[in-house]
């Protein structure tokens, strides 16, 4: 009887899952996909700064505007912080020889801290959302119960329990300046701590932003932007005869008007997250998708294009005050030299 003697090699070639997408198509894709995210990041750079400047121009009197310029400053500094990230990758595409080590070094001087500010901007977008919607259910009781002082109180406890946590990478995977022998000169590279506490750390900030603080931001703009469109709707068939002066229909128009804005920036943000959540899912029903099997790239490229729709999230809200916000509007025009300031007087609404 012949027996067929397979070396260890040959069992683990059998048994390797071949990729689903050819390392051609996923480079190609990974690359127009990188590409893409620095463009999309770059204009978040740009209109986040512009919204910054124009709502401290417009006046900080109305807590909404408060709350718009918290998301401005997080949503810049997630563009910033993925830019970076992205530059990184690109930079390693090109084989150019650096002062640090771009994949190592973006891992905790980009993508940790750009989890903390996107998850910052989720929970700041729902944070508006909810304020909006204790405006449409307490009309008569709103201006205690949202005022300038516990609106900045809620922003600064966004950014210290949901941004401040990513900084703990630094303290299992900090920065070192380690010999290269390849350019033969010391370059800037991650030293992972070689104690348990490296899986520790960030098992538990890949659950907390991955996880927790995304599914539960996810809900509540979700639940909050029904409840607005519900009383938008409602608030449609209000008939202007109601009011009985003109400066009360202004007053529900300049409501309306706002309201409309924040269920924008609430269905931009779920049409941008919700797909995310679905990546997030797909490998606890598909083992397929977790990045050692077959599905690694289509895996890869899934998350790829989740970051460009949260960056996509991140550079769009300059387009939506333009459209919807007169006072932001002809602020913002005036700024660029668009429009007289004497015409200002005219934009009373938000």
């Amino acid at each position: 009887m012949n027996t067929t003697i397979i070396t260890r090699e040959e069992l683990t070639l059998m048994y390797t899952i071949r990729p689903v997408l050819s390392a051609q198509t996923y480079f190609i894709l990974a690359n127009v996909l990188i590409y893409c995210v620095l463009l999309v990041a770059l204009v978040g750079i740009v209109a986040n700064t512009l919204v910054i400047i124009t709502y401290i121009k417009v006046g900080l009197s109305e807590t909404i505007n408060i709350s718009y310029l918290a998301l401005g400053i997080s949503d810049l500094s997630v563009s910033v912080l993925r830019f970076w990230t992205s530059m990184c990758f690109i930079f390693l595409l090109a084989n150019v020889e650096l002062p640090f080590e771009p994949t190592t070094v973006s891992v905790t001087t980009g993508f940790y801290p750009g989890q903390g500010f996107e998850k910052t901007t989720a929970f700041i977008t729902a944070f508006i959302a909810l304020e909006r919607c204790l405006c449409v259910q307490f009309p008569l009781h709103v201006r205690t119960m949202v005022t300038r002082r516990k609106t900045i109180i809620c922003i600064l406890l966004i950014f210290t329990f949901v941004f401040a946590p990513s900084n703990l990478i630094h303290m299992v995977l900090p920065l070192k300046w380690v010999f290269n022998p390849a350019q033969n000169r010391s370059i800037l590279a991650i030293v992972p701590l070689q104690t348990p506490l490296l899986y520790i750390v960030t098992r538990a900030l890949l659950a907390y932003y991955g996880t927790i603080l995304h599914f539960t931001a996810l809900i509540a703009v979700w639940i909050c932007t029904i409840f607005l469109a519900l009383g938008l709707k409602r608030k449609a068939h209000i008939k202007r005869d109601n009011f009985k002066t003109s400066h009360a229909q202004q007053d529900k128009q300049k409501e309306r008007r706002v309201i409309k804005t924040v269920v924008m920036l609430a269905v931009t943000y779920l049409a941008c997250s919700t797909p995310i959540a679905a990546t997030m899912l797909v490998p606890h029903f598909e083992p397929e998708f977790e990045s050692t099997r077959g599905f690694a790239r289509i895996s890869t490229i899934s998350h790829m294009i989740s970051g460009l729709l949260a960056q996509v999230n991140s550079s769009a809200n300059l387009f939506i005050y333009i459209y919807m916000g007169s006072k932001f509007r002809n602020t913002f025009l005036m700024l660029c030299g668009k429009r007289n300031p004497r015409d200002q007087s005219i934009a009373n609404l938000p």
